[in-house]
């Protein structure tokens, strides 16, 4: 009997049908269960994602409160930018002052009198030493040494103590080209101020120190300038500034604490040194900066309760719910804010509690801000408005350990979502499981129905051949019906 290609070929039966419903009724049921299962833990992973979301948010609002420094700001007005800046810490008084920049502060500059046809000339054996400040340095040199060499020794040097060398080619006489350029080496101090002053001496190899040969040629000293082989072109000076008449100094261009709790950085020598403008520095209590934080941080707030309340609200008219209502964690979240929110006797400012800010919780769990009593406290204790937040119980340090609790890997929040995670992957595992066991069932129905088919496609071939032989006798009977000639 000819081979049978499919089921139901044989027979007539429409047995690839029944495969495949047998297959579905099979696994359906179970198919829908882990479809089911992996919508729902995608949706509480999902809830968990927003709610993470709003909670770092939250994180960073608190992050602002629970910065001391940020919360004890003052702001610093100046009437001339060009001259100075400032800065103020929590230690500045609010006023005004009449600030001055009568000089900048310079480092000094050296450049050698003596003129080396090129950066080629060699310049004499010997050592010099170098003092910047209080600190000094030694290079060695041969009778080979060349001006060009002896700059890279200076500044390749390992205790170099803060001296920059370059060389300088210019012209032999300013007067007259024709007569060609000379090489010079230039030093400048890497710091400003007096206290960073050059010094040069000499050990010759002629054992004549000052005689402008050889080594001779750079010596310097500052308290003899007759003997001196280099020409200062910028003299070491401190940095002044007049602070309401009084003057201060400074080898920086940097003043703190001339004014308590203020920096002031002088930018600009004054267009006419013999009459330096005078330019108000106001210093004054960051009040505003302050209570846009605290502002941004009751908005934060909120969207961390409209975030819990959509994962976990249930509504009872549409009989629907959040994905995370019921769940321990949200509620435990929930819980925890609003008992530090609402927490009284607080640092040891005037202000004990955020009621006394202006910050009221609302019957929906939101905070509602009143920014006049908030503006009054600022006022009356600005500095205890910020303790209320970073004292070792305020507000702000207890959020942020709350929140890093949650929020950080191994977390509350990250355990939860990794549990999510492996149920999902189970899910996947499940179903590939599922997929294999219908393949071999689907395998052992179509061997038992190949076999049926077979059977099926046999009786009806034989019952054919039976039915022919009975057409086939019923018609020679008929031909000759009495039996006989």
């Amino acid at each position: 009997m000819a081979s049978i290609g499919s089921l139901g070929v044989g027979s007539g039966l429409d047995l690839e049908t029944l495969v495949t419903k047998l297959i579905s009724a099979e696994g359906t049921p179970r198919s829908n269960s882990l479809a089911s299962k992996e919508a729902s833990i995608q949706a509480d992973i999902s809830a968990f994602g927003s709610l993470k979301s709003a909670l770092d948010k939250f994180r960073s609002s608190v992050a602002t409160l629970g910065d001391a420094n940020a919360l004890q700001a003052r702001t610093v007005t100046t009437g001339n930018s060009r001259y100075f800046s400032a800065t103020a810490g929590e230690r500045a008084v609010s006023g005004q002052y009449a600030v001055q920049v009568l000089n900048t502060a310079r480092a000094q500059k050296l450049v050698s009198t003596a003129d080396f046809a090129s950066a080629s000339d060699t310049v004499g054996a010997g050592s010099l030493t170098i003092s910047v400040g209080s600190a000094s340095f030694q290079v060695t040199t041969t009778a080979s040494t060349t001006l060009a060499e002896l700059k890279t020794l200076i500044n390749d040097a390992a205790d170099n103590a803060g001296l920059s060398a370059s060389l300088l080619v210019v012209a032999r006489d300013p007067q007259n080209a024709a007569a060609g350029t000379v090489a010079r080496l230039a030093l400048a101090a890497d710091e400003t101020g007096s206290a960073n002053t050059i010094g040069i001496s000499v050990s010759d190899a002629d054992a004549n120190n000052t005689d402008a040969l050889g080594l001779s040629r750079f010596y310097f000293s500052s308290a003899d300038i007759a003997n001196s082989q280099l020409g200062e072109q910028q003299a070491a000076l401190d940095a002044r500034i007049a602070v309401d008449g009084q003057t201060a100094f400074s080898n920086s261009n940097v003043f703190s604490d001339v004014i308590d709790g203020v920096t002031i950085t002088a930018l600009k020598d004054p267009a006419d040194p013999l009459n330096p403008d005078v330019e108000t520095l106001g210093i004054a209590l960051d009040n505003n900066g302050v209570a846009a934080r605290i502002s941004a941080f009751v908005t934060a707030y909120n969207e961390v309760v409209s975030a819990i309340r959509d994962v976990s609200a249930y509504n009872a008219e549409a009989g629907t719910a959040g994905a995370l209502n019921g769940d321990a964690t949200v509620r435990g979240i929930s819980s925890r804010l609003r008992t530090i929110i609402g927490a009284a006797g607080i640092g040891d400012g005037t202000p004990r509690s955020l009621a006394e800010l202006g910050i009221q919780t609302q019957r929906n769990g939101t905070l509602k801000l009143d920014t006049a009593k908030l503006d009054a406290a600022l006022k009356d204790d600005f500095a205890g408005v910020g303790t209320l937040f970073t004292a070792p119980d305020g507000v702000a340090t207890r959020l942020e350990s709350m929140l890093d609790g949650l929020l950080e890997r191994g977390g509350t929040l990250a355990t939860r979502t990794d549990g999510l995670d492996r149920q999902l992957k189970a899910i996947g595992t499940e179903r590939d499981k599922l997929e294999i066991r219908l393949e071999k069932l689907e395998a052992q129905y179509r061997a038992r129905f190949s076999a049926l088919d077979s059977l099926v496609a046999g009786l009806q071939s034989s019952g054919d051949y039976l039915l022919q032989q009975l057409q086939n006798t019923a018609s020679i009977i008929g031909r000759n019906p009495g039996g006989g000639n």
